[in-house]
């Protein structure tokens, strides 16, 4: 029924908008996180596979606009193919996870920053003010080396900074917190998984619906 091919036709165009803002989302976390990670190691490589699989749904989103605007069985087909894809690229992602490995990185990261601390006063002031915390054990490591503890060891407010530093090094709070991110990436791959699977089913009714129009006008 033509009804029914138009509601598909606009649910997709819906799916296929939200598609693609989730890729922008995903491309400007993945810009985000790129920096955060050492040239070369494989937790930045993965940041640039992030990068390529939100390039993907932002295709996939414009590619199904397209397709389901304009009717179009082959175009649709390509979309169904990207995100087929996009499974298989979540499940390899998925298949990878591996806390120790991420916490390894997250502690080689930390170090280094320290160790450019030691030798450039600042370079540890961006971490000590986003995660408040401070030296890479906690503020001991910059008086046991008499070194003056920075003030972005300082809570501040208005101005006026705090009496005493953070207690917590930060090897243990950006841990905590990349953790966290890392498993909350887990868990936004599986419910893309889910989220294409229902992009695959709605494609596949309208192009089945698309088939019967085509039919009929053939007839």
């Amino acid at each position: 029924m033509p009804t029914v091919r138009v509601c598909l036709q606009w649910t997709s165009v819906v799916f296929s908008t939200l598609t693609l803002i989730v890729g922008v989302l995903a491309a400007l976390a993945g810009v985000y996180e790129l920096n955060k990670f050492n040239e070369g190691s494989a937790e930045h490589t993965e940041k640039f596979v992030q990068l390529g699989m939100a390039g993907a749904l932002i295709l996939a989103g414009l590619v199904g606009c397209l397709g389901a605007i304009f009717g179009s069985i082959k175009v649709m087909v390509v979309n169904l193919i990207l995100l087929l894809a996009l499974i298989a690229s979540h499940i390899w992602k998925v298949s990878h996870y591996n806390e120790t490995k991420q916490l390894d990185a997250t502690e080689v990261y930390v170090m280094d920053l320290w160790m450019k601390e030691l030798v450039h006063h600042g370079a540890m002031q961006d971490l000590q003010q986003e995660y408040e915390c401070c030296g890479d054990k906690g503020f001991s490591d910059y008086t046991s080396l008499n070194m003056k503890v920075p003030r972005s060891c300082f809570h501040t407010k208005d101005g006026i900074h705090a009496l005493y530093p953070y207690a917590e090094g930060c090897m243990a709070a950006v841990k905590r917190a990349y953790l966290q991110i890392y498993r909350y990436e887990k868990w936004v791959h599986c419910g893309l998984i889910g989220y294409e699977v229902v992009g695959i089913i709605l494609g596949i009714t309208l192009c089945c619906q698309l088939t019967n129009k085509t039919r009929r006008y053939t007839y």
